[in-house]
């Protein structure tokens, strides 16, 4: 079943219309309070990936302080041409 106007109407589609978009405003709000993040497909993309990342790195037993220590002593910023950002730019500590 299609929604639109011309098969129900008015008074069918005005309140489902509203709420709808009433949930889809209120989500975005509570993302945004919730990441500080732009709550659209980007801003929730890259909040799922670094969730998933500080998951995997948890199970994993990843140290990412030993990760960017060994990164400085290999690629001093000196040196660089093109710099490798760390891991820790991603996230809000």
């Amino acid at each position: 079943m299609r929604l639109t106007f011309w098969e129900l109407s008015w008074d069918v589609m005005e309140p489902i219309c509203f709420y709808v978009t009433s949930f889809y405003c209120m989500a975005g709000y509570t993302f945004f309070l919730r990441t500080a993040k732009e709550p659209s497909f980007e801003g929730f993309y890259q909040s799922r990936f670094v969730a998933k990342q500080k998951r995997l790195m948890k199970v994993r037993n990843f140290d990412l302080e030993r990760y960017n220590e060994l990164k400085r002593a290999c690629y001093p910023q000196s040196t660089m041409v093109h710099p490798v950002k760390t891991l820790t730019i991603c996230y809000n500590f």
